[in-house]
């Protein structure tokens, strides 16, 4: 970088800090003057580091002034960081600085370029950041969605329960008969209850569902205890003629579990 525009960079950095929060204040409202003040300032603190390092990119100060910008962007939303005023935020914060270079003549189209190509670089990283953070929490909150939805636990010696919430059809029954059947092949588990107490909808579909995972267990050499047959449940099993076939049902997972001891 050009040691003098360096130096009078450095030289605006440090003395004309007011000057250039008070362009980048032009920008915003004053009910929102307090808290843009403290990011800008911020920001220039940031800045000076990086123009020290010569704006090169991969240095510990530029990283460090993409973690503070990626976090800005938690703050105040992508929405407005990204399309603030029409335009992306960090297009705005140069702008205080070009119209102090330009009071020291040191405006032209090198240093512009310099700038401008550091900007860019902060932005392509930022907007990296978000998507990756955004496939990391996807990718968690779908796997603590398929663990919620039939959780496994081994209540007893030998005997696996598996609460089933909310909807059951076909895509997801062939997940949670998936999930048992790899549990089932450590051959430690002879009994597997099944909890449909939290079922939202009991029709044939759903019951067909149920004889399907039956069917599963129970060619893994397994017996399947369905509990959690409630009064309305058990009302509409009734009223459409539903059959279970040969699965022993429970109105209580301890009922079957202390079926399955006695046995």
């Amino acid at each position: 970088m050009d040691k003098d525009f360096k130096d009078g960079l450095l030289s605006i950095l440090r003395e004309s800090n007011n000057e250039l929060v008070t362009h980048w204040l032009e920008l915003f409202e004053k009910s929102e003057y307090d808290q843009q003040h403290r990011y800008y300032d911020d920001f220039l603190g940031f800045f000076e580091e990086c123009l020290e390092q010569d704006l090169f990119i991969d240095t510990d100060e530029y990283n460090a002034t993409v973690q503070f910008l990626t976090k800005l962007v938690d703050v105040i939303g992508e929405k407005n960081f990204f399309n603030f005023r029409h335009c992306h935020y960090l297009a705005y914060m140069p702008l205080p600085i070009f119209k102090e270079l330009e009071k020291k003549g040191l405006y032209n189209s090198v240093n512009t370029k310099k700038i401008l190509i550091f900007f860019e670089s902060i932005t392509a990283n930022i907007m990296t950041n978000i998507l990756e953070d955004k496939k990391e929490y996807e990718e968690a909150s779908m796997a603590e969605l398929q663990e919620r939805e039939a959780p496994l636990s081994e209540i007893w010696e030998g005997i696996l329960m598996v609460s089933i919430v909310g909807t059951l059809d076909s895509n997801r029954i062939l997940k949670i008969i998936d999930k048992i059947l790899d549990r089932l092949e450590d051959g430690d588990i002879e009994h597997v209850v099944i909890d449909i107490s939290a079922i939202f909808d009991m029709n044939s579909e759903v019951a067909n569902q149920i004889l399907k995972l039956n069917n599963a267990i129970s060619f893994m050499g397994v017996d399947a205890y369905l509990t959690g047959i409630t009064k309305n449940i058990a009302k509409s099993l009734t009223h459409l003629n539903i059959s279970l076939g040969s699965i022993k049902t429970f109105s209580k997972t301890k009922t079957a579990v202390e079926s399955i001891i006695k046995a």
